[in-house]
């Protein structure tokens, strides 16, 4: 079984009631385990003022948080872009793609261009 670890904006829509993301995880929940970072968590907890909402849909899926691995591989991402010069402004991106990578999971995002030259992250 797959990990398919979704980004904050997706797990806002899902959140919302959006049809398309909430079809495209009737697909993926069936085959997979659907999964959410650490900061996708915290940023849940600031953003949607309905703490019953969260605690329902963080305790039916994974969370995955940024430890000792993940912070080896965000380095060596940090490395890879570093020519881009924009490696603070994207850390956040590279926290999450860094626990994915860390944790054999796939990313599932709205805004997949947030993820651009990060080579070995997979994507759905």
């Amino acid at each position: 079984m797959e990990k398919i670890c979704l980004d904050f904006e997706a797990t806002l829509d899902f959140l919302r009631g959006d049809p398309g993301i909430i079809e495209k995880l009737k697909y993926y929940a069936d085959r997979e385990e659907i999964c959410i970072t650490s900061f996708t968590f915290m940023h849940l907890l600031e953003s949607v003022k309905k703490p019953e909402v969260i605690s329902a849909f963080v305790n039916s899926i994974t969370v995955l948080g940024f430890d000792a691995k993940a912070a080896r591989v965000a380095s060596d991402i940090c490395e890879e872009l570093s020519n881009s010069g924009d490696v603070h402004k994207r850390m956040e991106s590279i926290m999450t793609a860094a626990i994915c990578i860390s944790n054999n999971a796939f990313l599932f995002s709205r805004t997949p261009s947030k993820f651009d030259g990060i080579k070995v992250l997979r994507k759905v």
